[in-house]
């Protein structure tokens, strides 16, 4: 069931779409029937082009009222129809220059799609009720409006008032509701009618929509039929647009209808009155009615806990069960009839049973599967259920009452007698294995893993491992667009490494191995910096990663002495040692700033 709530009921897509299929059945490659083996010849006319919207044409305006000669105090419409532009694409003015004397109403705009046979176009129509105070020539003068952004001119109109003329009142729609005045919650039927002309001439509606805030339509009980039907005391054809609305706000609300007059397109309408359809393209004129006041009153107070919106005058027959004598987990149906008349029907919802496992079924009939759950059980639950009588003014209890019922738990036997015949078995009869000798694992309990707490945790496991590995790829993938921190981080335990050695030859008192380790150890500082092999640097690499004041102080001539030890072979003299003692902290100092620097 499709609802549309709305201060303004609008059905246009639904109408669109309906003069879209007419359309397209009309169309002659779409007019033959198509057999159920669709050829080639066949698949090939279905795959013709759709209609586009027509968007890119100029768009033309007219204005005029209808009629063009009234008398004074009779209602006339002045007309501004927009071909070319949606509505939501015209900005309209709050307020019109109007003469004084006619008396202009508010105004009421609408749109709709237009089929000109290979495409559609949009047309907007803008409508006031005007009744003229007295006579004479009157004119509203033309004036601008913006459509998509860019001025359009509307063009003046003139009405003649006459004091003498008499004539038929414009055409119109007629609004009837079966009801003015009803509860919150409870529908009434709107009928929406366009009479014949009095050449018997009926047209169609399209886009009819209702004006009035609070209300919700039914489009699924929409009715469109063309009938004889009571105007004024007569008995005429007319073309008749029914539908369901519910009030959904309480307070006097003012309702009408809107539609467009279109000609022959009947689309899904019944046809039973003798009337004349005019060939040709159908002239789209827009209609509204008067508007019609319908009083919503709330619901009285103290509603039951078991009242769930059903409003009307009916009741519940005894209820019925499908059988009384059931087993554990044996659904039973349980079917109750609805007599009466209802404007809103809403079944029961079941209540909470610890025993039983209630399903409902849909309306008109309540019915509800039961499946009782234990077999302690004597009886079905009561369903409790509340209505609302709006003929006097009440709510009725409707519960449906428990029935009783015999529930057991009998299974299968555990023992079955072979029906196997002897003489038909084929070849030696089946044995049961021996018994083992020693009991299998034990379990802790019954209950299944997935049941119990630590299932839980046995799930996040594979999440944690899912985003560990999803870490560790892009630590990875951040050192392979950085390999200087990795060239850094390896030099760093190089270097640590280096140095233990270089502390070791110093306490066993190893000249040239302290300048061998004290050199590779301040090549391996210098190493990330050129991204070379540390035996690759020299004297000159070391001194140029220092800055200007510790190469040309004791740091850099630290560095000098070490490396041409390093190259001379000649630090095990005595003279050498006694050097590399007193070196020992501009050696370590070197160090230390060489290795703040990875």
């Amino acid at each position: 069931m499709e609802m549309v709530v709305t201060g303004k009921i609008q059905m246009r897509f639904v109408h669109c779409l309906i003069s879209i299929i007419v359309a397209l059945a009309a169309a002659p490659s779409l007019r033959a029937q198509v057999s159920p083996h669709v050829t080639a010849d066949q698949a090939a006319k279905l795959q013709v082009p759709q209609p586009v919207v027509d968007i890119s044409s100029p768009v033309t305006v007219t204005a005029a009222f209808d009629p063009p000669t009234a008398g004074v105090g009779q209602s006339v419409y002045y007309r501004v129809a927009i071909d070319g532009a949606g509505e939501a694409a015209v900005r309209w003015p709050g307020s019109i220059s109007t003469p004084r004397e006619l008396k202009f109403g508010p105004v009421t705009q609408g749109q709709l799609m237009e089929f000109l046979g290979n495409s559609f176009r949009p047309l907007a129509s803008f409508l006031y009720e005007v009744k003229p105070a007295a006579a004479g020539h009157f004119t509203v003068p033309g004036f601008m409006v913006m459509v998509d952004g860019q001025p359009v001119q509307i063009p003046a109109a003139t009405v003649d008032v006459d004091p003498s003329v008499s004539g038929p009142p414009p055409r119109r729609l007629m609004l009837e509701v079966s009801a003015t005045n009803v509860f919150l919650g409870q529908p009434l039927r709107a009928r929406v009618l366009l009479p014949a002309s009095p050449q018997n001439q009926i047209e169609a509606l399209r886009e009819v929509e209702f004006n009035g805030a609070g209300f919700m339509s039914d489009l699924s009980t929409v009715r469109q039929t063309v009938e004889m039907t009571g105007i004024n005391g007569r008995s005429v054809p007319a073309y008749i647009y029914e539908i369901t609305l519910t009030p959904i706000e309480t307070g006097p609300s003012m309702l009408s209808a809107q539609a467009f007059a279109a000609g022959h397109e009947f689309f899904g309408t019944t046809i039973t009155a003798r009337v004349s359809i005019q060939g040709g393209p159908p002239h789209y004129v827009f209609l509204d009615s008067n508007p019609v006041q319908v009083n919503v009153r709330p619901l009285p107070a103290g509603q039951p806990a078991s009242f769930n919106g059903s409003i009307g005058t009916f009741t519940l027959t005894a209820p019925k069960l499908s059988t009384n004598r059931i087993q554990v987990g044996e659904p039973v149906r349980l079917t109750v009839a609805v007599r009466g008349t209802f404007d809103r029907l809403v079944p029961p919802a079941p209540p909470n049973a610890s025993d039983w496992e209630i399903v409902p079924d849909n309306p008109p009939d309540f019915s509800f599967t039961l499946i009782p759950l234990s077999d302690t059980v004597r009886q079905t639950p009561a369903i409790p259920f509340s209505t609302f009588d709006p003929s006097n003014s009440s709510y009725v209890d409707l519960t449906i009452p428990s029935l009783p019922v015999a529930v057991t738990s009998e299974a299968l036997p555990t023992e079955m007698p072979a029906v196997v015949d002897a003489g038909t078995a084929q070849g030696p009869p089946l044995k049961l294995g021996a018994l083992s000798p020693s009991p299998g694992r034990s379990a802790a309990g019954l209950v299944p893993p997935q049941l119990r707490g630590g299932f839980v945790c046995l799930q996040i496991v594979p999440i944690l491992a899912i985003l560990g590995l999803w870490q560790w790829d892009r630590h990875r993938r951040f050192l392979e667009a950085h390999p200087e921190i990795v060239r850094r981080r390896e030099a760093r335990r190089v270097l640590r490494r280096e140095k233990r050695r270089l502390r070791d030859a110093t306490r066993r008192g190893d000249a040239a191995a302290i300048v061998r380790h004290a050199a590779n150890a301040m090549k391996i500082a210098s190493a990330p910096r050129y991204a070379a092999h540390p035996q690759a640097l020299v004297c000159s690499d070391v001194l140029n990663h220092l800055d200007d004041a510790d190469r040309s102080g004791a740091a850099g001539e630290t560095v000098r002495k070490i490396f041409a030890a390093a190259d001379t072979r000649f630090a095990a003299a005595p003279q050498m040692q006694a050097d590399l003692a007193a070196l020992q902290p501009d050696l370590d100092a070197v160090l230390l700033k060489l290795e703040e620097q990875l």
